[in-house]
């Protein structure tokens, strides 16, 4: 006697009610109501750490010339133009959103990967988390990309290598991001959609492997060698971890060696005990290749690749919590040293009023001069009034300034007032 079969139940719309189960299932949305959780705490922190730096000129690197690039076009890392596109042209609000989505990001690899949620958590408030996510620029951004790709590499096969191309395309936006590309190393089939989309797309890091010793830092990353690879290596790295090792306290750089040590000890593959050095690994690389010139901001990506193996550590959520809210008192003093600066050296930006934070010292004076100018806010204010009153066809000239920061007077001019021709004497 044949046996009866009896058919899956379906809705309307022919989605079998299993499937829709599954999809419902109480570990599931527990796991997005946390997600959105993190989702919620990190950018609350971003919102509030760019609320401390005030309104004004556009700060962070390159913050002016890539807003304007959305109406003129011609800027070298397209993808983060077109992001922008995305938020009206506002790059520190595209750094919020994607800085704080990168958190929820790393806590869902650690969690796909058996390393726990602790990494997303103290990604919410670490320094070099929050700094890009507070920045009009394209840091953030760029490591979004290439966390989403490192999570769909998790999924194994033809998806892997779909990821690593995914991961890869982040230097696109910017090359700052390629030091979270080590984390592929825990799906190493990824490696091939990685390195075939690095190959194709090798002019976005030219600097690396053919520079111009004469170009400044889009010419060469060869800072400390004078331009070029090393000729004693090891010195080269001994230097690097130097620089590694004096680095201001607020950078919290001791983290990628814990992280280190615990993922070697404790990971439970051997794939993920090889990933967890490769963060101090890929740090030492960028110290040793910048040197004394190093921007403690070109660790973050390095730094949030370490951060989950502080997972084999932190299995509690009262552990977890308890770090994060103590990482925010180092996050609060850059934020407010900075802020201090950004007030003396912009004095048309806006500004709040908030207490500063002296503790951890923070050396922000090269950080402002990284990410803004003085008088930024006064030149993009007299942009605006040329844009109104200059002769049709004229020419607008201004003195050079460090690192093309003349930008913050040309770019919106350029973008207002196509017909005017600019210059610097």
């Amino acid at each position: 006697m044949k046996r009866a079969t009896v058919p899956t139940p379906k809705y309307d719309d022919g989605v079998p009610l299993n499937h829709l189960y599954a999809l419902a299932s109480p570990e599931r949305v527990d796991s997005l109501r946390r997600a959105l959780i993190v989702m919620v705490a990190a950018l609350c922190v971003r919102i509030i750490g760019a609320f401390v730096l005030g309104e004004g000129a556009p700060f962070g690197p390159d913050g002016t010339g890539a807003e304007a690039s959305v109406f003129l076009g011609g800027h070298p890392y397209p993808l983060h133009i077109m992001m922008l596109r995305l938020f009206d042209a506002d790059a520190r609000a595209l750094s919020m959103f994607c800085g704080a989505l990168n958190c929820v990001l790393l806590w869902l690899w650690g969690k796909k990967v058996g390393l726990g949620e602790a990494g997303g958590w103290i990604a919410v408030a670490a320094p070099l988390s929050v700094f890009p996510g507070v920045l009009a620029g394209g840091d953030a951004p760029a490591l979004t990309v290439a966390l989403l790709g490192i999570l769909i590499a998790t999924r194994g096969g033809l998806t892997a290598i779909i990821g690593g191309v995914i991961a890869a395309l982040s230097i696109t936006v910017k090359p700052i991001a390629l030091p979270a590309l080590v984390l592929l190393a825990a799906s190493p089939t990824a490696a091939l959609g990685a390195g075939g989309t690095l190959l194709i797309l090798r002019s976005f890091i030219q600097p690396l492997w053919s520079p111009m010793p004469t170009g400044g830092i889009l010419g060469t990353w060869w800072v400390s060698s004078g331009g070029a690879p090393p000729g004693d290596w090891l010195s080269w790295l001994i230097n690097g971890a130097g620089v590694l090792a004096g680095a201001d306290g607020w950078a919290l750089i001791p983290v990628l060696g814990i992280a280190a040590v615990v993922g070697t000890l404790k990971a439970p593959t051997l794939r993920l005990r090889g990933a967890s050095l490769c963060p101090l690994a890929a740090a030492l690389l960028i110290a040793s290749l910048f040197g004394g010139r190093l921007e403690l901001r070109y660790l973050s990506a390095a730094f949030i690749a370490a951060l989950p193996f502080l997972g084999l550590i932190l299995r509690k959520r009262l552990a977890v919590t308890t770090l994060s809210l103590l990482c925010l008192w180092p996050s609060a003093a850059l934020i407010t040293q900075l802020a201090t600066v950004r007030a003396a050296q912009d004095p048309q930006a806006q500004l709040p009023s908030v207490m500063e934070v002296t503790w951890p010292k923070v050396d922000a004076a090269p950080l402002f001069q990284a990410c803004s100018t003085e008088g930024a806010t006064r030149l993009r204010n007299l942009a605006f009034q040329l844009a109104e009153v200059a002769p049709e066809g004229s020419t607008i000239i201004t003195e050079p300034r460090s690192d093309g920061r003349e930008g913050e007077l040309f770019w919106p001019l350029r973008v207002l007032r196509p017909d005017l021709k600019v210059a610097v004497r």
